[in-house]
């Protein structure tokens, strides 16, 4: 029994051995390691623990003694305080790292305040008071050539900006300092002095329209985008003039706007930032309360052309108001580009819409010569609106011709009567059709004492050798009666026998248009006024009894068929 006594003995001693190290370690357990040098000492400690016991292993030969030792090592490894010690120091310096970080952008921020302050105080210029003589240097210098030309316009510029107040002097030269501004040394400079300029003109407004705006205008079309972005920004100082010059504003808008909805479509971020402001600026301006309620998502149209629902939705929002207020011009600038795009969209309810806002609008402008400058480009859209495969396309747009009547007669008989009528006489059955309606509504609006005049020209026309132009004309009397209403009933007597006259037996009733306006014209009045339809039904029947030709006998007989159907 002694010797497995002693085996026992050193079995349950052998593992007694490490007994010292954790003996060591519980102490540090146990310790307080809230301080980083704390944790950093323990871990360096149980470290070199760990390496003993590897260099131990190492040396050892008996397989059962390496067993023994991988498993301390394992348990020195996964020692709980250890691994919260280890996680400790990550995390402290971690922090550090961070504030470190903190501390150099902080440095940073002061050194570029510190920079700020600095060009602040290089910046600030005193006022200065122009005269002949100062402008004529400044005209110099600004011409100045060879090395020093850097240096002389620089000073130019900064002269500029201390008498900017001297409006009589420095307005003239102001179209000279767009160019600087991709200049990368002469640019923040020639910008701060164009700015103060336009800030000081005095009077209010003086000379912005005519001085101002076009050279923005035309830098704004310069291929180099800090000129184009910085003339942009210039605009936003021009409005606030133009507060104090509604004429000007008035003026102005109608092309600025267009303008800026080209730019943004530019690729460059800088530009369409500033479009966006100078826009927001224009909305900020709307008087009319119909469209002061819609000025962020007509801007949002504008500012993002790309995205079609913005314009649709807008046009569906005027298209369900109701207009009451007259319309300012900078409501008018921030309308109209958005109806010319709704009248080119491809989809039919967008065109009635713009159409139909278009002549709302019209109506109820404060001043009837400022939609004259969106003509150019609204008209077109409308006439091609007349040709529109959609009917109500069809009607708004004639209806916005008479709207014009009413409003811009001077215009409409200038422009669109001209070629309302061009298009009756030698245009296809399409074009005659929306003509027809145009010129129907322009009638409606027109003048009184004016309409007999025109009426004599359709009878006539409607009486042309030319077939086609019969058929323009007769189109028109189909379409006055449905326009014109209890109007045209003075006209009866003498335009009924001229469409029946102009019947042409075509099997197609839609393609006979002297019986489409006979049958539309007794279908309204015959049962108002008979007596007004019975001279004409005799006076037809009168001048088609004899004819020279089997050709001329066969016309009038299907005239007399017809004639007779009717009646």
């Amino acid at each position: 029994m002694a010797p497995k006594a002693k085996a026992t003995a050193k079995a349950t001693a052998a593992p007694a051995e490490p007994a010292p190290a954790a003996a060591k370690a519980a102490p540090a357990a146990g310790g307080d390691l809230t301080s980083l040098d704390d944790m950093k000492k323990f871990i360096r400690k149980h470290e070199v623990k760990i390496d003993d016991m590897e260099e131990e292993l190492r040396n050892e030969a008996d397989s059962k003694a390496k067993k023994k030792l991988q498993n301390e090592i394992k348990k020195l490894q996964q020692d709980a305080t250890y691994l919260k010690a280890q996680e400790g120091v990550k995390e402290a310096e971690a922090a550090a790292a961070k504030e470190a970080e903190r501390a150099a952008l902080a440095k940073k921020d002061d050194k570029k305040a510190a920079k700020k302050d600095d060009k602040k105080e290089v910046v600030a210029v005193v006022a200065e008071t122009a005269d002949a003589s100062i402008a004529a240097e400044i005209d110099a210098a600004l011409a100045a050539a060879g090395k020093d030309a850097a240096a002389s316009k620089e000073a130019a510029v900064k002269r500029m900006e201390a008498c900017a107040a001297s409006t009589p002097f420095m307005l003239p030269r102001f179209a000279q300092l767009l160019p600087l501004f991709d200049n990368s040394k002469l640019g923040p400079v020639a910008a701060r002095a164009a700015r103060a300029i336009v800030e000081g003109v005095r009077p209010f407004g003086h000379g912005i329209a005519s001085v101002v705006v076009p050279a923005l205008l035309a830098g704004i079309e310069d291929k180099k985008w800090k000129v184009k972005a910085g003339c942009i920004e210039l605009l936003v100082p021009c409005l606030e003039q133009m507060k104090h010059t509604p004429a000007q504003m008035a003026e102005c808008l109608p092309q600025i706007v267009p303008m800026l909805a080209a730019c943004a479509l530019e690729v460059r971020a800088e530009i369409r930032t500033a479009t966006g402001n100078v826009l927001r600026e224009i909305g900020s301006l709307v008087a009319s309360p119909e469209i002061k309620r819609l000025s962020q998502d007509l801007v949002t149209a504008l500012a993002e052309p790309t995205n079609q629902k913005h314009t649709q939705n807008v046009l569906a929002k005027m298209g369900s108001a109701t207009f009451l207020s007259l319309i300012d011009p900078a409501s008018l600038a921030l309308l109209m580009p958005v109806l010319l795009r709704g009248m080119r969209e491809r989809d039919s309810a967008s065109k009635k819409w713009s159409a139909q806002i278009f002549g709302a609008t019209a109506m109820l402008v404060q001043d009837t010569d400022s939609i004259r400058p969106y003509l150019k480009s609204v008209v077109p859209a409308l006439q091609e609106a007349l040709t529109d495969p959609v009917q109500e396309v069809q009607r708004e747009g004639a209806k916005a011709f008479g709207v014009l009547e009413q409003v811009l007669p001077d215009y409409s008989r200038q422009f669109n009567q001209p070629y309302l009528f061009g298009k009756l006489r030698n245009g296809q059955i399409g074009e005659q059709l929306g003509a027809a309606l145009a010129l129907a509504e322009v009638l409606l609006k027109m003048n009184k004492t004016l309409v007999p005049g025109l009426m004599t020209e359709i009878q006539l026309g409607a009486c042309d050798e030319k077939a086609n132009v019969r058929r323009g004309f007769l189109e028109l009397l189909e379409a006055l009666p449905h326009a014109m209403k209890m109007d045209f009933a003075g006209y009866i007597a003498s335009l009924f026998p001229v469409m029946l006259m102009g019947i042409t037996g075509d099997k197609d009733k839609d393609a006979d248009a002297g019986l489409k306006a006979a049958v539309s014209l007794v279908a309204r009045f015959g049962d108002l006024a008979p007596h007004l339809f019975m001279q004409g039904f005799e006076d037809v029947f009168a001048a088609t009894l004899y004819a020279d030709t089997a050709e001329e006998r066969n016309r009038q007989q299907v005239v007399r068929d017809m004639t007779a159907k009717i009646l």
